[in-house]
Order: C-alpha cells, then sequence, then structure tokens
C-alpha cells in the first residue's frame, strides 16, 4: 500500500500533468466542438487506456523500454499527427447544416487514434519515467499499491479530460447557427492540425 502523503502527492502530480494543454488535451477539446461532448468520450477512454499501459510498464521498470522503441516510435507518432492532420482536413472542408455531424468517426477509431497520441506523447512518458518515482518508491510497490495507481487513473483522466470536452460542447451550443459552426469547425480543424503537427515535431 503506498503511504498517503505520497499518494496524495503523485495525484497531485497526475492531475496537473493531464490538465496541463497538450496534443491529447487539444484534440479532445477539438473533437467536443466539431462534434459534441458524447463523441469524446470513447477518445477520452483512449487517453485512460494509454495512460494505464505507460503507468504499467513504469511501475514494472520498463518504462525505459518504452522511451527505446526507436524507429517504431517515431512510426507510431509520425501516424498519430498525420492521422490529425487529416481530421484537421476534414474539419475545415466540412459541409456545414443545420442537422450535419462534421465528422462520422467511429467510437473504435476515436478510441484507438487517441491511445496512439498519448502512447506516443512525450510529456506522458516524461511523466512516468521522470515524475512518478519522484512521488512513489517503485522498489517497494506491490500488487495493492499498483491498484492504487490503477485506481488514480481511473478517475483523474476521465475527471479532467471529460471536463475540458464538456467545456468545449458547451460553448459549441451557444453558438449553433450555421454560420458560427462553420467558424468553429474551421478553428477545430486548426486546432487538431496544429495538434498533430506538435506531436509529429516534438
Amino acid at each position: 500500500m503506498i503511504p498517503l502523503h505520497n499518494f496524495l502527492f503523485y495525484c497531485l502530480l497526475y492531475a496537473v500533468a493531464i490538465a496541463t494543454p497538450g496534443p491529447g488535451v487539444i484534440s479532445i477539446v477539438a473533437r467536443a466542438l466539431g462534434q459534441g461532448f458524447r463523441k469524446t468520450v470513447p477518445a477520452c477512454l483512449g487517453i485512460m487506456v494509454g495512460d494505464l499501459i505507460l503507468m504499467t510498464l513504469s511501475a514494472f521498470g520498463l518504462a525505459l523500454a518504452a522511451q527505446a522503441m526507436g524507429r517504431m516510435f517515431v512510426v507510431v507518432k509520425v501516424a498519430g499527427g498525420l492521422y490529425l492532420l487529416f481530421l484537421g482536413y476534414k474539419y475545415w472542408t466540412a459541409n456545414v447544416s443545420a442537422q450535419s455531424e462534421v465528422i462520422p468517426e467511429s467510437a473504435g477509431r476515436g478510441f484507438l487514434t487517441q491511445m496512439g497520441i498519448t502512447l506516443s506523447n512525450p510529456k506522458a512518458i516524461a511523466f512516468f519515467v521522470a515524475l512518478q518515482p519522484t512521488a512513489i518508491d517503485m522498489r517497494s510497490l506491490n500488487a495493492v499499491g499498483y491498484l492504487e495507481l490503477v485506481g488514480a487513473t481511473l478517475v483523474l483522466i476521465p475527471a479532467i479530460t471529460m471536463g475540458y470536452a464538456a467545456a468545449a460542447a458547451r460553448l459549441k451550443t451557444l453558438v449553433a447557427s450555421v454560420k458560427a459552426r462553420r467558424r468553429i469547425n474551421k478553428g477545430a480543424g486548426l486546432v487538431m492540425a496544429g495538434a498533430g503537427i506538435a506531436i509529429m515535431v516534438k
């Protein structure tokens, strides 16, 4: 079991890391602006699963192996960035009407895309490689402690990412005219494309 003060310190660091806008949060906001809150839920779950994988690798001493994926890591990162650029293009060129959805992206594709972004996000890897061990003594981590870390991920990721999504989706409902939606879609397209570029250049 992790000492309470260590666990609370870890949760504080983790919450700050999640809430700091990066490629994952930016793409969630863009999805919510373009498609509404419900469409972001699978993507938020993708971030959660990606973080669970990285946290587990770190907990079992394999985070350095994730960093050392070499060319495969680059391929994953570039593929995720290119897909976000594609989504940005789709948002920008979407034919907006009063009933239209911006991108008919499946829940599974949204989940996998966001999980890939998380697994290739240097900020997420840096947190679990560098910051996690400053809060938790990984050498004495047992099964109960690991489950506590899992619980923190299951609570903090959905709470923060869906909070961002809900705020962005609320903004969309406040400006529901076709003209306003067209502007929002173009803005979301720019944000999505920017997140894709940021992933590839980092």
